[in-house]
């Protein structure tokens, strides 16, 4: 026994010793990185952390969350100040957030699905179209698909990693949104809300934090913790705009055949501001043959009606249907850009994926269906991303689904990548939203200069203004700004707020997320960009459409106040203000 208790004394006593120096190393990295002010890219900071590794003769980097946090305690207790720049070179995965808002993903329950789209996998306890295995899908079977867990367990993860959560995106995926009893609709939202809302109670009361990656963390909290509900949507709304972590956006996924002025106004209730829809593709014969059961004319209605209301739009589409060739592939997305009666906001486009649990999965052991190999896929990719407009933001452009789920289709890991490099050697740019954001790059916001394109879109008007760099139209804002159909065809606009109104349906700036308190000099999001194009906005109407009496916001909750500042007030969900001539 005696025997036994010294090897355990040793090994603790080495383990603390070990400590001791992970502790030491870390300190003399973290002196280094606040003191030397001219490490300000992740290469320097490598650099650095090496030479310390190499005097200490560490055989293994100390993780990027243990440095997190030390720094975190030492600022706690004012050995250091809080540094933006050491707060950025110890972030990780600055991806995340470099968009000026944190996504968060969350699944809403498991339903039963009428529909029986060939390519759908479906497997029992989870929502029509999902794999147990992707990321979102494993955090909501982790968390018993309670949106307040799966925000809650998505905010820990990103805070301990040092994202900023003060502005976030929440996407909510599943199955088709509309189709879920409305009681169900309401509770869930109003439980998004009371997530950010009461995430600051609950990290008060957090015990202990064990984090395996930085998509989840396990955290237990005091047995006597209750979380304290708001009693209504509204309340839980209210509640958000003083939170510490507050709801930018909403986005759901539906139908097409599912919007119609009933549902829009159940959205604005909900406060959900952007919407994804399937066209799948515009070649209604191939909807049809993968019984998709909706056509053309459903996604038209559908995008021009959510665009009259205010929201963004995102479109999916999906190459290498069954019944479809790389020629139709292109030839569906071009009309989706250059037929007005379509031209999304946003587009995700995501090739076929052959996988368990679907009816294709037989028609391809039947050799009735072969997916794209890799080469036609890449090539069919490049040429996609080339034909994508400045006014369009490409979100994706295949699935997160696990290789080991694929049956059939590429497997390649690094597909966008290959895809940019096809793209060069076809001399083909990408131009969309996503591909000219500031992020990390250098450009400089004050010689940003206003471009705007105006063009027709689902029977109204719509004008794309945008701070741009003027050598590489890197971007730094944009706004959105609609004349909805009504105003040319005369009829009465299905929401009476929005009668004789355009509408600014989208502002934002592209830079990395601050704090609400951050100021740093020379940002993008603090030389007031959504004041200028707000301005010109109201200028463009004033002097081109007399007939219309106001401008409308689709506006988030807790930015209204912005708003007021330049004369506007909430009139039913959106922010509005009274158009005079000057």
């Amino acid at each position: 026994m005696i025997f036994h208790r010294l090897i355990y004394n040793d090994f603790f006593k080495e383990n603390i010793k070990m400590e001791i120096n992970r502790i030491e190393i870390i300190d003399r990295i973290l002196e280094n990185l606040v003191t030397d002010e001219n490490i300000v890219t992740k290469e320097d900071f490598h650099k650095i952390k090496n030479i310390i590794y190499k005097e200490y003769k560490l055989p293994n980097a100390i993780s990027s969350i243990a440095m997190l946090e030390r720094y975190n305690e030492l600022v706690k207790s004012w050995t250091y100040d809080y540094s933006i720049r050491v707060f950025k070179l110890l972030r990780k995965r600055a991806i995340r957030s470099l968009s000026w808002v944190s996504v968060i993903s969350l699944l809403s329950k498991p339903w039963t699905c009428p529909w029986k789209c060939i390519y759908c996998p479906t497997y029992d306890n989870l929502p029509k179209s999902y794999i147990a295995n992707e990321p979102a899908v494993m955090r909501a079977l982790l968390n018993k698909f309670d949106p307040i867990r799966q925000i809650q367990n998505r905010l820990r993860s990103l805070e301990i990693t040092w994202h900023n959560i003060e502005k976030c995106d929440d996407r909510i995926i599943g199955w088709t949104w509309s189709c879920y009893l409305e009681n169900y609709r309401e509770e869930f939202i109003k439980d998004l809300f009371d997530a950010h809302n009461t995430y600051t109670d609950l990290r008060d009361n957090i015990i202990s934090t064990n984090i395996e990656s930085d998509k989840f963390a396990e955290f237990q909290i005091r047995e006597w913790f209750e979380i304290k509900k708001s009693w209504s949507l509204e309340e839980a709304k209210k509640r958000n705009e003083t939170a510490l972590s507050r709801v930018i956006w909403i986005a759901v996924e539906t139908r097409p055949d599912f919007i119609n002025a009933d549902e829009i106004k159940r959205l604005r209730k909900y406060w959900i501001t952007r919407v994804e829809i399937g066209y799948q593709t515009t070649i209604d014969e191939i909807n049809e043959l993968n019984k998709r059961w909706h056509w053309n004319k459903e996604s038209i209605e559908a995008t021009k009606l959510l665009k009259d209301a205010g929201f963004k739009v995102v479109a999916h589409i999906m190459p290498n249907l069954l019944g479809s060739t790389k020629e139709l592939d292109l030839k569906s997305l071009r009309k989706v850009f250059n037929d007005s009666d379509f031209r999304p906001d946003e587009l995700k486009i995501y090739p076929m994926v052959v996988t368990n649990n679907s009816e294709l999965t037989e028609i391809w052991k039947s050799w009735w269906f072969i997916p794209y190999d890799d080469e036609t896929l890449i090539d069919l990719m490049s040429d996609m991303q080339g034909m994508i407009p400045e006014y369009v933001r490409l979100n994706r452009m295949y699935r997160d689904i696990p290789a080991a789920d694929i049956l059939a289709w590429s497997h390649l890991a690094n597909l966008r990548q290959i895809v940019d490099e096809r793209m060069k050697l076809k001399g083909l740019i990408r131009k969309d939203i996503s591909a000219r954001e500031i992020r990390l790059k250098e450009n400089d916001p004050l010689s940003a200069i206003l471009d705007i394109t105006e063009y027709e879109a689902s029977w109204g008007m719509e004008y794309y203004l945008q701070f741009i760099d003027p050598v590489d139209r890197t971007i730094f804002s944009q706004l959105r700004l609609r004349v909805p159909s009504q105003i040319f065809t005369k009829e009465k606009h299905f929401i009476d707020e929005l009668q004789d109104s355009a509408i600014i349906r989208e502002v934002h700036t592209y830079w990395d997320q601050l704090k609400v308190w951050e100021k740093p000099d020379w940002t993008g999001q603090h030389l007031w960009f959504w004041k200028r194009l707000t301005a010109k906005a109201e200028e463009i109407i004033r002097e081109k459409y007399p007939q219309i009496k106001k401008m409308s916001v689709i506006s988030w909750v807790w930015v209204r106040w912005y708003y007021k500042k330049i004369w506007y007030s909430l009139d039913g969900e959106y922010m509005v203000k009274q158009l005079y001539e000057i």
